[in-house]
């Protein structure tokens, strides 16, 4: 485990503690419970245990595939609605200046709410929207337009539906793609419900003119040191299932006069795997033409708008996926959703909240998607 990771595992539990210190005192207020004793005691481990219900699937992953991770998501993805709830309760009972207290009709209330704000996030992560991208790249191309249809941190897994991925495959093939691209994430850690959940056989239906192409997210790499599951193991399933696999890799389309480049994911130095430098790559590349980069983290844009990336394609971010975690990676990144232009250097970048979710099933304030990008080349350039 490297320092990143641990120092996020404990940023992790402690949140989770306190979001459950906070969630259990203010039960304890809104429903009135009078426990003294041995119940105030069993009523606090309930509450702890609910609270850290996700980090214990992920250290206990290998117990169950199904019923745990299925439980512990809908527990922690309630007590969050829980968090909003009480918030929205307390800002009330603080506005009022204490004069509203806890009643039966507010315990109704609460509860409902609660309930309806979990449905509305779970149908904000299961029903996606189509965005539409309109970028103008300022180079020649053989071509005046091309169309990308994006998607991203899918995050199959045991709890992952057929039906969720058939409606995505069906929905990409009505957009008339000229390409797929997949920007990581594509599994959230196993390789296992890809190819026995025959999530690999629906993946094969994805049409496009030129094809699909993948590249790595951090997710892929996470169980590489497991048999079976290595990662010459998930290159050769994703190949497969129909799928052109880059890691540092370089593709020019002559036909269209494009050139499509896929970086290995940012983590793989994690699982001593030597991602090539982005400079080392573009001396292979004629920036003269369009450039087109998938590199699954948008940690960096400032090196790919130096060496004449003309548009990257990124991921991981799902938007925050809960509020308000959207906005502390605004922090954290130049562009961490949507559609980003550097006017002076012609560079764009465009970042999606991803088709799937990652722990708990709902999104709060953002909206899984599929990304449709619609290119304009320069059409005084334009070869013939």
């Amino acid at each position: 485990m490297g320092f990143v990771d641990f120092i996020t595992i404990v940023i992790a539990i402690v949140v989770s503690i306190l979001i459950t210190i906070y969630l259990g005192k203010r039960w304890l207020f809104w429903f009135d419970f009078n426990l003294i004793g041995c119940h105030r005691f069993i009523y606090w481990i309930v509450v702890f245990i609910a609270g850290l219900s996700l980090i214990f699937s992920k250290i206990f992953d290998n117990i169950s595939t199904y019923w745990l991770p299925l439980c512990c998501n809908v527990i922690i993805g309630l007590m969050i609605c829980c968090v909003f709830t009480s918030l929205i309760f307390d800002i009330v009972r603080w506005l009022s200046k204490k004069k509203v207290k806890p009643n039966l009709w507010l315990k109704i209330v609460y509860i409902v709410a609660s309930v309806l704000l979990f449905c509305f996030g779970h149908e904000m992560a299961i029903n996606p929207k189509i965005v539409h991208y309109q970028v103008k790249i300022d180079k020649p191309a053989k071509v005046e337009h091309l169309r990308i249809v994006q998607l991203s941190d899918i995050h199959l897994n045991e709890l992952t539906t057929n039906r969720f991925i058939q409606q995505m495959v069906d929905k990409v093939n009505k957009l008339n793609a000229d390409f797929v691209v997949i920007t990581g994430d594509t599994l959230d850690k196993y390789l296992k419900p890809f190819t026995q959940n025959g999530f690999d056989k629906q993946f094969q239906q994805l049409r496009s003119k030129y094809g699909t192409y993948i590249i790595f997210g951090n997710h892929e790499y996470l169980a590489t040191n497991q048999e079976n599951n290595r990662e010459e193991d998930i290159v050769n399933a994703f190949r497969q299932a129909g799928m052109k696999v880059l890691k540092d890799d370089i593709i020019y389309f002559d036909d269209i006069g494009v050139t499509l480049v896929g970086r290995d994911d940012f983590s793989s130095f994690r699982y001593n795997v030597n991602r090539a430098s982005l400079s080392d790559l573009i001396m292979f590349t004629n920036t003269d033409s369009p450039v087109i980069l998938l590199d699954h983290q948008p940690k960096d844009l400032n090196e790919p708008e130096k060496l004449g990336v003309d548009l990257m394609i990124s991921g991981h971010t799902h938007a925050g996926q809960i509020f308000p975690i959207n906005i502390i990676e605004k922090l954290m990144y130049k562009n961490t959703y949507g559609f980003y232009r550097k006017e002076d250097d012609h560079f764009n970048s465009i970042v999606s909240s991803g088709y799937g979710f990652w722990g708990p099933p709902i999104r709060l304030m953002t909206r899984s998607e599929i990304v449709v990008i619609d290119i304009v080349f320069n059409k005084n350039t334009h070869n013939e």
